[in-house]
């Protein structure tokens, strides 16, 4: 029988470690990480004001005064024009940002950042884990996306590749955090190292890893 590893970050989300589900998967997130395009989606911020329709998705009036061309899948988001204001949501660890999935393909997302995370070292990456979850259970369904995001304006496309046995799984969730180092485990480690951990000691029936996870707080869990 095969093992399939649990989402452990889903403690944060749910009451108790009992509602996790149990370790029946011998994949492991350590298999591998993807990183992200460099290139921004095609949305264009500064599109004449025409009032049409452009061939890319529906046209529209920015706070600038301006019409933006947003993909048709896109409508739906909120993202700001200006890379200041219009932001879909706000989190203590990376601040304003939106983070939308496509109406027509669920393994795709768009995301924007209002605020580049550095260090002492430089750019700071971000890393994606898409999940699944049918309202009691949640299980990491892909490998990380990992990227760079320096300009506030651009809206950069997440396309997950989920694993070949959730194939037909829905991604409804998402747990992104800045890979910086934190003390996890007696030790500081990359954020993503630590997930990793955690979730290779929760399959192996240890869950005190997880629970120091969730206690250092250092990620958002979005769910759809």
């Amino acid at each position: 029988m095969k093992i399939k590893k649990i989402l452990p970050i889903m403690i944060a989300v749910l009451a108790t470690l009992t509602a996790c589900d149990s370790p029946r998967s011998k994949r492991s997130i350590s298999s591998g990480v993807n990183s992200l395009s460099n290139t921004p989606a095609p949305i264009n911020w500064s599109n004449p004001a025409t009032g049409s329709t452009g061939t890319t998705g529906t046209t529209t009036t920015g706070s600038t005064g301006s019409t933006s061309i947003i993909p048709t899948d896109a409508n739906h988001c909120k993202f700001a024009a200006d890379g200041v204001t219009g932001f879909e949501s706000n989190s203590s660890h990376l601040g304003d940002y939106t983070l939308c999935q496509s109406s027509t393909d669920k393994n795709l997302f768009y995301f924007q950042l209002k605020t580049a995370p550095t260090n002492s070292s430089g750019d700071v990456s971000i890393c994606f884990i898409p999940t699944t979850s049918n309202g009691t259970n949640s299980i990491y369904v892909g490998n990380p996306m990992c990227g760079y995001f320096k300009n506030a304006k651009d809206v950069r496309k997440i396309n997950f590749i989920k694993y070949p046995e959730y194939s037909n799984a829905n991604i409804n969730g998402v747990i992104f955090f800045k890979d910086l180092s934190w003390y996890y485990y007696n030790s500081y480690s990359m954020t993503l190292e630590a997930y990793k951990t955690c979730m290779n000691m929760l399959a192996a029936g240890n869950p005190t890893y997880c629970e120091r996870f969730k206690s250092v707080g250092q990620y958002v869990y979005k769910q759809y």
